[in-house]
């Protein structure tokens, strides 16, 4: 039986890329600490967050030393891929430090695996080292993996003091910045839709200094309480997600930039309409549904959007979204990646970076 490591602790959203391994008949390894001890045999290496090998903080220069060593030991051992989530770490945008560390995967790894056509573009025009690596595009993601995990499925909103006919708005993640706290509250505020309510399930997770931190999470709780909304900061376990995206009537993704986000993916597998930043990667992979885009960064755009989807039927536009995803294979994903890197027998298109 063949052997992938696939060298990360990330809980949940690895799930799936573990199944589609298996499906495919090959006997799967996890967990980070892997990439550092270099040992036993694998045929295939994937990589995910390079930034976990660094302790999620920027790299220093025997950090980059040492990840670029085992990188090379790996590649002279295996088959490596690495898949792109991120064109930089959150709250890393630009730093010099993990430009070095994602270029360092790229130079070394066999094959760049992209969510959409956007993630390879944006790559290639800001690393030098992607341009001669080999790059292979595929579909999103789903989560069939937590869908099929949840003890119970329906509206809780009896539970959590939420009428049946009101318009529910979920921000469901982290929120990592200032910016993406002040668009959801002046959207929610601008948007004239009878019997809003905001439903929160996730964590201020803004990187400050205490002073300021505690100003904007005063701030922010404050907020939420005179609007009423309905907030849950713990860890939801993998089992219980349903219960916000099924009391939902429309999920709104509050990012100011990135290539992907687990928000889509987890939305559309739920069967649950979504309001999206008109950004390249969220719009290639919403293309062809009844989902909206707003101005990346502007509330009044997205509030107007969510008047708009107010006046919809967005259980019948999140049924067609949940058609969708389920189109969407991590099983598919594995087979593209195998056969990239000449493991599968069937082969499959290339998209070399120009």
């Amino acid at each position: 039986m063949p052997r992938v490591l696939i060298p990360t602790d990330e809980p949940n959203f690895t799930l799936g890329l573990v199944q589609g391994y298996r499906s495919l008949g090959w006997d799967v390894t996890t967990g980070a600490t892997n990439f550092n001890i270099c040992a036993a045999h694998y045929d295939l290496i994937h990589f995910q967050w390079p930034e976990e090998y660094c302790g999620w903080r920027p790299p220093t220069e025997d950090d980059i030393a040492n990840i670029e060593q085992n990188l090379r030991w790996w590649n002279s051992q295996s088959k490596t891929v690495f898949s792109v989530h991120n064109l930089y770490p959150h709250n890393g945008v630009g730093h010099p430090a993990y430009h070095k560390l994602y270029s360092a995967f790229y130079q070394h790894c066999n094959l760049i695996s992209h969510f959409s056509q956007a993630s390879q573009r944006s790559v290639v025009d800001e690393f030098s080292s992607a341009k001669q690596a080999r790059h292979v595009v595929h579909c999103p993601p789903n989560y069939d993996v937590t869908l099929v995990r949840q003890r119970q499925r329906g509206s809780r909103r009896a539970e959590m003091g939420i009428g049946e006919d009101e318009f529910v708005i979920l921000v469901i993640g982290r929120l990592r910045s200032w910016d993406e706290l002040k668009l959801i509250q002046t959207a929610f505020d601008l948007a004239k839709v009878p019997r809003k309510r905001l439903l929160m399930a996730g964590k201020f997770a803004l990187i400050e200094p205490p002073f300021r931190r505690r100003l904007h999470s005063l701030r922010w709780n404050l907020w939420l309480k005179r609007r009423r909304a309905v907030v849950d900061t713990r860890y939801v376990p993998e089992d219980e997600i349903s219960q916000f995206l099924d009391s939902c009537d429309i999920i709104i993704v509050p990012r100011l930039a990135g290539l992907n986000s687990a928000i889509i993916f987890l939305a559309m597998t739920f069967g649950r309409m979504i309001i999206a930043p008109n950004l390249n990667s969220y719009a290639e992979q919403l293309a062809g549904s009844r989902n909206f885009l707003y101005q990346p960064g502007h509330a009044k755009s997205c509030a107007r959007q969510l008047e708009r989807a107010a006046a919809l039927d967005t259980d019948d536009i999140g049924r067609e979204n949940a058609t969708i995803a389920s189109k969407w294979s991590w099983h598919e994903i594995c087979r593209k990646c195998l056969d990239a890197v000449g493991e599968n027998q069937s082969p499959v298109r290339f998209y070399q970076a120009k």
